[in-house]
């Protein structure tokens, strides 16, 4: 003998929680009594405004001359990434950031300002 659920009870009950309840739309209230132009008014005699338009294409320069941070993935050393680690851990006890990236970061400018490309 199989017991047989009483699907509208548990629906019903379902309904009247929290997790289970619909939201209700609200009707829009339309009002007819102002028509709405046909074409946007425009005053001519406006000042003139700098108005900053997202660009597609990526800028080299940041509007706050901050740089942009990538992830990338590089390999190196099992040796450099246990220094790396044991600096990181050394500036956190000093009460430092110890940030790792941080310290690639200064490693790659360092190395590029020692270094500068052969155009």
């Amino acid at each position: 003998m199989t017991k047989k659920l009483n699907v509208d009870a548990i629906t019903n009950e379902l309904a009247e929680s929290a997790f289970f309840r619909r939201p209700q739309r609200e009707q829009p209230v339309i009002d007819n009594s102002t028509p709405l132009p046909e074409k946007p008014i425009i005053q001519e005699n406006q000042p003139h405004q700098d108005i900053t338009e997202r660009v597609n294409a990526r800028t080299p320069v940041r509007p706050n001359g901050k740089r942009i941070i990538t992830r990338n993935s590089f390999e190196i050393y099992e040796d450099q990434m246990d220094s790396l680690r044991k600096r990181s851990l050394q500036e956190k006890m000093d009460g430092k950031i110890g940030s790792m990236s941080q310290m690639v970061r200064d490693a790659i400018d360092a190395f590029l300002k020692e270094k500068p490309s052969k155009k």
